[in-house]
This record gives structure tokens, sequence and C-alpha cells, in this order.
């Protein structure tokens, strides 16, 4: 007699991160339902073997329907662009937080008890501290990153009152093949420049450190979450090191063996210095460590924007 295989919702499994998260669910059994607004992803990047509903998450309706037998959410559809939040904060508050919460209410009549929520590194804000861990201060300076963090405890009242378990996972610098999105994301808008003879835009000089992190293992920690889903938890998911943003355009320039052109574009706000995680929370509790290092990863981004073209 076959196992019948647990079923999971991926909200925002249409966009860049839900995408690859999607394929890895079904590569370990797992029926998987996408629901996707189409607003920023595309229903190309959505694996075959999932069922896929468009709609909104904050439609309470739908979610009526859809949630009844669901084992567990993967809580990825958000308005996700620091940059464009400066802009459009209220948007960001409605879709990140207002949604969520409708999402929460949705799951607690349906009971369904486990949720993953991709959080984020933007929680942080400007820190003291190259490494960040996840006991420190949370002091957003972007409505992004405030719409985002806010989420976090709104779980975890979730949790004690309803009894719906919980991982926020907070990604930092995210990168890898899918990101179709017109955002502001540095690798993806430098790999198409540099494929394209473009001149690549870099701000503060390069002289920032990120935590970049490769789409697949931020899958993996999905699925390492989902498995070890007790409680109210917060785990950061990065490389745990750091590279000068200038770096990396030397590492393109490496990979492809000639000198690309850069054009300074000054300072933005929003943008903190240094931003790195400390991924021992997560390795310790859930056994989870990143596979691919920035070379191989950003080898493989430059392979997948190279047959777009």
């Amino acid at each position: 007699m076959e196992k019948k295989r647990k079923k999971v919702l991926v909200t925002g499994g249409a966009g860049f991160i839900g995408s690859n998260l999607t394929a890895l669910l079904c590569e370990k059994g797992l029926q998987v339902t996408v629901l996707d607004d189409l607003s920023s992803g595309f229903k190309h990047l959505v694996p075959p073997e999932a069922s896929f509903i468009k709609g909104n998450v904050g439609d309470a309706k739908l979610l009526s329907r859809i949630l009844p037998g669901m084992e567990a959410v993967f809580h990825l559809a958000a308005t996700s662009t620091t940059t464009y939040s400066l802009s459009a904060p209220q948007k960001y508050f409605e879709n990140n937080f207002m949604n969520t919460v409708t999402l929460l209410e949705a799951m607690r009549k349906a009971a369904v008890k486990k949720i993953i929520y991709s959080s984020s590194a933007s929680s942080y804000g400007e820190s003291g501290d190259q490494f960040l861990k996840e006991g420190e201060a949370t002091k957003p300076i972007s409505p992004y990153g405030a719409s985002k963090y806010i989420v976090e405890p709104t779980l975890n009242a979730y949790y004690h009152c309803f009894g719906i378990e919980s991982v926020a996972l907070r990604y930092f610098n995210v990168y890898g093949p899918n990101d179709e999105q017109q955002g502001t994301r540095a690798v993806p808008k430098w790999a198409k420049a540099a494929l394209t003879g473009k001149p690549i835009e870099l701000y503060w000089r390069g002289e920032q450190k990120r935590d970049y992190i490769f789409v697949r293992d931020i899958a993996r920690a999905n699925f390492f979450a989902f498995k070890h889903c007790i409680g109210a938890r917060v785990y950061n998911v990065g490389t745990g090191t750091g590279v000068w943003m200038k770096d990396i355009i030397k590492e393109f320039e490496r990979i492809m063996g000639r000198k690309l052109v850069v054009k300074e574009m000054g300072e933005r706000p929003g943008d903190p210095k240094f931003a790195m995680a400390d991924i021992g929370k997560i390795e310790k509790e859930l056994g989870w460590r990143p596979e691919t290092d920035l070379p191989t990863g950003l080898k493989h981004t430059l392979d997948y924007f190279r047959k777009k073209l």
C-alpha cells in the first residue's frame, strides 16, 4: 500500500525562493500546493509536480478552502524589496504583516498547526556587531525590515495562545537561479549586466560586507525547519562568512575571464554596512549547514541567466 504523502502549502511558491523550495519539497515526496497571485512570481517557475492556485494570501475565503488537511504552511508570500519600501511603506505592512495575520487566522480555523516563515536579516537593522545573533536587539531601519520582523512576535503569540508551532528563518542575502523579479538585488542585476556588457551599478563603493547564501541552501533550511518545527523558534540562515560587495564583482570577473564595467552609484538609505549571520544556533538545533560556496553558486547563477538571454 502506497504511503500517504503529507500535504503542504507554499505561499509565494512561484517566486524566486518559493519555486526553488517547491522543487525541493516535491523531491522529498511531499504533496505541494502553491498559492501565488503572480504579482512578482511566474507560473512557469512552479514545478509541474506541484498544484498551482492563483490567489492572494490575504483572501480568507480562498484560504478556508485550501488549508484543511494541510500538514504545514511555508509562508514566503511578501513584498520584498527594501528600496521600494521607502516609497510605499503602507503597502509593505499590509502585504507582509496584515496578510500574514489573515493566514494565521485561517490556519487556526482549519487546525493547521505548523508554519515555516520566511523572515529577513533586515529585522536586525544596523548593528555594532559584524556577525548577527538571534538574541540581539531587533531594530529594523527600513519599512521592509519592520514589516518582516513584526510577524515574528505575532507567531510567538499564536503559538502560546493557539498552539500553532512556527519557525521563522531570517534569510541573509539570497542568490541563485529563478531570480526573475524586477528588483534591486545585486547578484541577479550584476549577472545580467555582466552577460550583456552593461555597467554594474555599485553602491557605497562596494565597501559593505554581506553574507551571500545560495537559494538551494535556503530551501534545505526550510525543509529542516519543517522536520523539526517545535514551539516558536527563530534562526539565522546564512553561510556564517562575509564577502565585500566589490569582491563579488571580482569573482564574476574571475569566472568570466574579463574585466567588467562598474558604475559608482554613491550611497543608498536603508543599507547597513555589515550584515552577516552567526549560524551556530541553526547548526546546533536543526543540524543544517550550507553546502554551496560562493564561487560555485555564482557560476550556477551566471549559467542560469546565460540560458535566459
